[in-house]
């Protein structure tokens, strides 16, 4: 949550911890949930430095962080949808389905008319729970294409399943760290994705990263900075 506060302000781990008074690497325990062993002073000042509730990192909800989660989100969803958009899909940024009591929304739904591709897209700015992830992501799987038969007549030869995230350092370590449940459930990578999506053919199973434009936005404040 701390994180997700300091990327929408522009602050580098570095900048936060000089006004903190704290060291980057206590910044960088805090955003990766390893608070064992912080101190509340440290916790303290860095709720001081981004303007939160003291000692909220750990479990602040306030109207303020579901706002930044939102334009996030949007940003994420944005470019999802330029990307599908230019290789001729027709993209749904939401569809919500009710199938005998399960109930669910695909956050990027996308048909390509000429191939009978189907994309069943799950877009997430922060992967909380991987398991609980994967398992929605199955549901959706099994569901939503007989469904979409169903109700607007997409036929589908083909479906696609990504997991679509921003590119951040911590995506990349948890992808890493459990590479065989993310190889066993969505094998393919980011090459694979791109071209199914340019040319969707077969069934597809993957991630896609996507750039990070708080991250760019920083990158770009900087320059501006610099002499």
């Amino acid at each position: 949550m701390a994180q997700d506060v300091r990327r929408a302000r522009n602050i580098s781990q570095a900048e936060l911890a000089v006004t903190a008074g704290v060291g980057r690497e206590t910044v960088s325990r805090l955003e990766r949930g390893l608070v064992d062993g912080l101190s509340i002073g440290a916790l303290r000042a860095i709720s001081r430095a981004l303007g939160m509730p003291s000692i909220a990192p750990l479990g602040w909800r306030g109207p303020e962080l579901d706002r930044l989660r939102d334009h996030h989100h949007a940003a994420i969803v944005e470019r999802v949808a330029q990307m599908l958009g230019a290789s001729g899909w027709l993209f749904d940024p939401e569809y919500t389905f009710n199938f005998y009591g399960e109930r669910g929304a695909v956050d990027g739904l996308a048909w390509h008319a000429e191939r009978r591709a189907l994309l069943i897209g799950e877009i997430k700015t922060r992967l909380w729970d991987l398991q609980d992830t994967l398992s929605v992501l199955d549901r959706k799987r099994r569901l939503v294409p007989p469904l979409l038969e169903r109700e607007r007549g997409w036929r589908a030869t083909s479906l696609g399943v990504v997991l679509f995230m921003p590119d951040m350092s911590t995506h990349r370590h948890l992808l890493e760290r459990h590479s065989a449940t993310f190889g066993c459930a969505l094998p393919d990578r980011q090459v694979r994705v791109r071209k199914w999506i340019a040319e969707p053919a077969a069934d597809l199973r993957g991630i896609c990263f996507l750039p990070d434009s708080h991250h760019i936005d920083r990158r770009k404040a900087s320059t501006a900075r610099r002499p």
